[in-house]
């Protein structure tokens, strides 16, 4: 199979400085250097050495804990049809939740809370309500407290395991240094909160190397997807940005530009609590003050630089780009040519009922591994829709309520109703394209570093997106947004599979010129970003081990 995508497509965008392109060119090679290969995997030395594992959660010494709640609030709506509608799948009654520390620390727990505990030996190791490639939780939550009853205000970083905040900054110096330079933000001074989520490249470097880059933005995905089904549950409207000015929120929450790379950390992204605040703050910060940078307790006794991470970091959110909204055509790309034949798969009824937001979030399991069985074509359409008929973020301005940069390509196993085969799904127009018929399970098994659950999963989600052409068009910054918008996509499927008693499991490794070729993209600028399996979880398959140890 060979795609012949239209690559010369009119993008519509303004041709960006040289200095920008050469950025774009840097950041493909960093992609390009940390694709897998088979030869390439079997050259990496496991990674079993437990006691250099950086620590999952970050603690500032000497700083002011404010411990939360435990007493929770409920989010009893079903979880399938708040990932359909949002708020209005709430009755009015449970719009706009109390604006006060019970409602923020329930917000807070069922997005990242820690849910299981397990031991590997002397090790223990803690599972939270979140996903995260091989449990290293690369992610951190900032709370910028504006107007919460219960709290002072402030700019806040969230411990899952002690369950508190530790103050970092006072609120009025938060407020003004997060709308520093971008007017848009004003409004901010109005909401009761916003919380910043942010990435330290090395806790996945740790165990996925030069790759690690791509490992921790799709889990900043994951986490962003978590923080506003949350919400929703909760009732709370939210604004969701995946494009904030690097230097000034990196200043916020105190590292410096030139830090090791064990502490160095960057925000990816801001979720608003956007309902009006019952007591907005008062005052604005006044003008600019630098603000210090602030201690940090080492992750662990020592580290591996990987500049790579850094540069391609650097070279992606460093200012000069003059676009900033990514709008059609651009957002309108397909792999196939505008007439190719699709065709719409409808979904017989609306499912309905089924367990709640709480009871996804607090049950949720990444499969270890699937059992050769069938889901029935109905749920797999309302998964499917649900995570790519749901719409994307700020600056991503799409024609629709789709993805702004990433397409689906799905590898169906077994889907009762629909033909075995290599599919693509279209966002934009929802509908649907059988590319090749067949059995692909030991392919889907090899393409994955021979992990047999993507053999043996019901279907299996590869997203790819066309980084030359939306980089060159929109500017470097559209790789890492790539990311966030595949781990988007990859854990809106986990919350709608698991409401819909299906398992789901995210696939960050794979060869990835390898998937291309099967796609038949080899020839295109497309390229793999991010994979799910989705089925019904075997029997009996728990990890053996501590989940980081390994390769894949």
């Amino acid at each position: 199979m060979h795609i012949r995508a239209a690559e010369n497509q009119d993008s519509g965008a303004v041709a960006l400085p040289r200095d920008v392109l050469e950025r774009v060119e840097r950041v493909l090679e960093y992609h390009r250097l940390g694709k897998h290969t088979h030869e390439s995997v079997r050259l990496l030395k496991p990674q079993t050495a437990l006691s250099s594992q950086p620590g999952p959660y970050r603690t500032f010494p000497e700083m002011q804990k404010v411990a939360l709640p435990t007493g929770l609030l409920d989010l009893p709506v079903p979880a399938l049809a708040l990932m359909r509608e949002g708020l209005g799948a709430l009755p009015d009654s449970q719009i706009a939740p109390p604006q006060d520390l019970k409602t923020l620390a329930t917000w807070l727990f069922m997005a990242y809370g820690v849910n299981v505990e397990k031991r590997f030996g002397i090790y223990k190791y803690r599972l939270r309500t979140c996903p995260s490639a091989s449990a290293l939780y690369p992610c951190e939550i900032y709370v910028a407290a504006f107007a919460i009853d219960g709290i002072e205000p402030g700019l806040y970083a969230f411990n899952p395991h002690e369950f508190a905040l530790t103050k970092l900054r006072e609120g009025a110096e938060a407020l003004a240094q997060i709308k520093r330079g971008r007017p848009e933000l004003s409004f901010l001074k109005n909401v009761p909160a916003a919380l910043l989520v942010s990435t330290i490249y090395w806790r996945s470097a740790w165990k996925y190397r030069g790759r690690g880059f791509r490992m921790a933005t799709l889990d900043a995905g994951h986490l962003i997807a978590n923080l506003v089904a949350a919400a929703n549950g909760l009732g709370i409207q939210t604004m969701t940005r995946l494009k904030l000015n690097d230097n000034t929120t990196r200043e916020l929450i105190g590292v410096p530009p030139e830090c090791e790379f064990g502490y160095f950390e960057a925000v990816q992204a801001m979720v608003v609590w956007a309902d009006d605040a019952a007591h907005p703050i008062v005052g604005n910060g006044g003008g600019y003050h630098p603000m210090p940078p602030i201690e940090r307790a080492p992750l662990s006794p020592n580290f591996v630089p990987y500049g790579s991470i850094v540069a391609a970091h650097y070279d992606c959110v460093a200012p000069g780009v003059p676009i900033r909204e990514i709008r059609p055509p651009l957002t309108e790309l397909s792999p196939l040519p505008a007439a190719h034949p699709m065709q719409e798969l409808l979904i017989a009824e609306a499912l309905a009922g089924g367990p709640s937001l709480r009871q996804v979030l607090l049950k949720r399991r990444s499969a270890r591994d699937f059992a050769h069985l069938g889901i029935p074509r109905n749920r797999f359409l309302a998964i499917n829709q649900s995570a790519f008929r749901t719409g994307t973020f700020i600056p991503l301005h799409p024609d629709g309520p789709h993805p702004g940069l990433i397409r689906p390509f799905w590898v169906i196993h077994d889907v009762t109703g629909m033909t075995s085969g290599i599919w693509y799904y279209h966002p934009p127009t929802d509908r649907w394209v059988l590319l090749k018929r067949g059995d692909y399970r030991a392919e889907s098994r090899y393409m994955c570093l021979e992990q047999p659950r993507c053999g043996n999963c019901s279907a299996l989600c590869l997203m790819a997106a066309n980084l030359p052409v939306l980089m060159q068009g929109g500017g470097p910054d559209i790789y890492r947004m790539a990311h966030l918008e595949a781990g988007i996509a990859g854990q809106r499927i986990a919350l709608a599979a698991g409401a819909g008693g299906i398992a789901a499991s995210g696939i960050g490794s794979f060869y990835d010129d390898e998937v291309r070729q099967f796609l038949g993209l080899l020839q295109t600028g497309w390229e793999v970003i991010y994979a799910t399996a989705l089925g019904f979880s075997a029997p009996g398959t728990e990890p053996a081990g501590h989940p980081g140890l390994g390769i894949g």
